[in-house]
């Protein structure tokens, strides 16, 4: 059996509103640009264990542990308009987008496809962007964007799932 790894990215998609399944289909859904490079990240905070002792051992009697958060990060390279108005909101009149004048909350279903391996499906996932640019010979503004994968508020569909990249797949979106 061939060792199954998980490489690269092909792309980074989302939609408003949560799948009916997660069967990791595409209609519907939308990229948000170029990522720059080495910054799609995934992460998970270590569980939330709380202890109960008794006075009279020093052992826990009961322990209670919560999953910890998980997070994906990444950053385009590329925005346009109608992205800093997807992620930011604010309107875009003119060809000119204008930025907010309070926070505006972002979530989306997100399809992250790897070049190889597994793929990811977050049917809720809350966005947070920030600008970051560099005007010089070798910056980029980039929009970074960190997302939290939430609980769904569809019943029956589970926070995330993970299948694996069908060699169709990755030859398509290479």
């Amino acid at each position: 059996m061939a060792t199954l790894v998980t490489l690269g990215l092909s792309k980074i998609l989302g939609k408003v509103g949560e799948p009916t399944a997660l069967n990791f289909t595409e209609t519907g859904y939308t990229a948000f640009g170029l990522t720059y490079e080495d910054t799609c990240k995934m992460s998970q905070e270590d569980p939330e264990v709380t202890e109960f002792y008794a006075e009279e051992e020093d052992d826990p009697v009961e322990t209670v542990e919560k999953q910890g958060k998980i997070t994906f990060s990444f950053s385009i390279m590329n925005p346009d308009l109608p992205v800093l108005k997807r992620l930011f909101g604010g309107e875009i009149a003119s060809d000119v987008w204008s930025y907010p004048d309070a926070v505006n909350t972002v979530e989306e279903s997100i399809i992250i496809l790897p070049k190889k391996g597994l793929k990811f499906q977050v049917p809720r996932m809350k966005l947070v962007a920030k600008i970051n640019g560099e005007f010089s010979k070798k910056g980029l503004l980039l929009i970074e964007v960190t997302g939290t994968v939430m609980k769904p508020t569809t019943s029956g569909l589970k926070k995330m799932a993970v299948g694996k990249v069908s060699a169709s797949t990755a030859s398509v979106s290479s």
